[in-house]
């Protein structure tokens, strides 16, 4: 009788596993992603996007041919005009503060990391004062690699390292990406709300004029976005 072995859930191989840990899947963009949001010029490309966010594109519906839902194609292309792109301005700026943010996190650990490795290899190359004159030589012979000062070179190493991390820890402070990050999806989901409650003709789009609530609302959103910076 042969034995099975583990298959499917059960094996993970060390690729899935280290796939897995945080640091490797919020990978930040070394190249900043762009923060600012610019509308297709291929309408193709624009139906594709909001296909992809999770909302209504007549052109690839889930759902089937929606030329036979009328009311649904024509709010959709309303939404696709008015709100949407403020929609994607938001996610866009999600996206972008988000990246800085993972970016700073990297810098600090990955240079906390280093600064320690550094000061610690500083450490053990200082030569204390007060040791005998034998034992003063035969330290400094065990150091005397080309005539480097190595202990200095790593201290030198290590106040650069920190000083760079502690640049990058400033500015993430001041920009706040972290606050930014939350503030902007927060928006970008406000506006999701907005979307499917006027596809579901809910209140306050029951209404004739909710065409025009639906732009007051969306201009509503920008400028409390704008005076609260």
């Amino acid at each position: 009788m042969t034995q099975k072995t583990a298959s499917g859930p059960f094996k993970r191989s060390t690729r899935a596993w280290y796939s897995d840990l945080f640091f490797n899947r919020r990978r930040p963009h070394f190249r900043a992603l762009p923060m600012e949001w610019e509308k297709p010029d291929n309408d193709d490309d624009y139906q594709k996007m909001i296909h992809g966010d999770g909302f209504v594109s007549p052109k690839y519906a889930d759902e089937g041919d929606l030329t036979q839902h009328p009311v649904i194609v024509h709010d959709a292309e309303d939404l696709a005009e008015y709100l949407l792109p403020t929609y994607f301005e938001y996610s866009q700026a999600s996206k972008y503060y988000q990246d800085r943010y993972y970016f700073y996190q990297w810098v600090f650990v990955f240079g906390a990391f280093l600064t320690t490795v550094a000061g610690s290899i500083a450490t053990l190359l200082y030569i204390p004062p007060g040791l005998s004159a034998s034992a003063t030589q035969i330290a400094v012979t065990s150091q005397d690699l080309n005539s480097v000062n190595w202990q200095q070179v790593f201290s030198i190493i290590t106040a650069a390292i920190g000083a760079v991390t502690a640049f990058f820890t400033a500015v993430s402070n001041r920009g706040e990406p972290q606050k930014r990050w939350g503030k902007t999806r927060r928006l970008a989901e406000e506006l999701r709300m907005h979307y499917f409650t006027y596809l579901s003709h809910l209140p306050p789009y029951d209404t004739p004029d909710r065409l025009k609530i639906m732009r007051s609302n969306v201009v509503d959103i920008r400028v409390k976005e704008q005076q609260n910076g």
